[in-house]
């Protein structure tokens, strides 16, 4: 079972990606979403190229959010992250998945990702000791993950 950094711990995780088999709710691509080809479903993933407005009328049925990142290099996940949270008002858990490094944890967090599903060979205790290497920030901040303890300056 697949283990994810969330809101500061170590757990399994209870959902299955796309193609997965298992037990537990399924992650949908937002073309199953939006054709409601998986009733009930509480779970998208988004690509890079996904467009969040979309999910603007089914914000408050979902319970998880997957953002995407191909490339460690590649920002749209931080402002799809942005867009959910601030714009969309998105209160459920937004998780950031594949190319995502241990360093990029605290500004992802900040844009308002709760959750981190690693590439393969990525550590998530080194990656849950980074994040609690910083102590303060000097701008607001979308995620609640960074608030506890964050000592933002006006």
């Amino acid at each position: 079972m697949r283990q994810i950094l969330w809101q500061r711990e170590l757990r399994a995780d209870p959902w299955r990606y796309p193609g997965e088999d298992g037990e537990g709710p399924l992650v949908q691509t937002l073309t199953e979403l939006l054709a409601g080809t998986g009733a009930g479903a509480a779970g998208v993933r988004l690509g890079p190229t996904d467009e969040v407005a979309l999910l603007a009328p089914l914000v408050a049925r979902l319970a998880l959010v997957v953002i995407q990142f191909e490339t460690s290099g590649d920002g749209r996940g931080y402002s799809q992250a942005q867009l959910l949270r601030q714009r969309l008002g998105y209160q459920g858990e937004l998780r950031a998945a594949g190319a995502i490094r241990r360093d990029h944890l605290f500004l992802l967090a900040r844009c308002g990702f709760d959750a981190f599903d690693f590439a393969p060979g990525e550590d998530p205790g080194a990656a849950l000791a980074q994040l609690a290497s910083y102590s303060v920030a000097y701008q607001s901040a979308s995620g609640k993950l960074v608030q506890p303890g964050m000592r933002p300056q006006p």
